[in-house]
């Protein structure tokens, strides 16, 4: 089962309509304020921290994401206010932007040869993007994976835990967004 921290992200519901209706992943929907409970029987095998709005130091209740991610040794997948929220829990630096990014951006993957990017065609993909922070420090010892033109921080990863992030929105970024969803969902064990 995957474990899905809903930070009210419209791009997570057009996911969820989109892509995660139709395949044969269990997944349990929590909002970032509720009480993480797993149904008696279930094992969660890998979570996601949406986007949403604002940032992991205002006062918006985000204790289902920071619970998650420090109770649950899977895999870990954030993307925008997920991606924040990772680079905070482990001591990174996040700023808000002089200009909002609301559009999609061209982003250069650079360390292709990661199992997240099996079966990509090339290293650069049109990302989604929502969001007035950007993540500025990634923590120690994250390995910083893309960049782009306003965001040097994109994609990173943790240095030992299976623990990824992204500053846009590959869950909506077409084809080969949905394919590094896939292979998340495989690092898991569930597709």
């Amino acid at each position: 089962m995957i474990l899905i921290i809903d930070n009210q992200s419209a791009f997570l519901k057009k996911f969820k309509r989109q892509y995660l209706s139709e395949q044969d992943i269990e997944c349990l929907f929590l909002d970032h304020n509720q009480p993480i409970i797993i149904p008696k029987g279930k094992k969660v095998k890998g979570i996601i921290l949406s986007g949403g709005k604002g940032t992991p130091y205002e006062p918006l209740n985000l204790t289902a994401d920071f619970v998650s991610l420090m109770n649950f040794d899977v895999p870990v997948l954030g993307f925008c206010l997920g991606h924040e929220i990772i680079a905070v829990a482990y001591r990174g630096r996040i700023k808000r932007m002089p200009v909002p990014q609301i559009r999609k951006e061209l982003v250069t993957i650079t360390k292709l040869g990661d199992v997240l990017f099996d079966g990509l065609p090339t290293n650069q993909i049109m990302m989604q993007k929502k969001h007035h922070h950007h993540v500025v420090e990634a923590p120690p010892g994250f390995l910083v994976m893309g960049y782009s033109e306003h965001c040097a921080v994109e994609i990173m990863r943790h240095p030992i835990r299976l623990i990824y992030s992204f500053q846009g929105h590959p869950e909506v970024s077409g084809p080969l967004g949905v394919k590094i969803v896939e292979n998340f969902f495989k690092i898991c064990g569930v597709l």
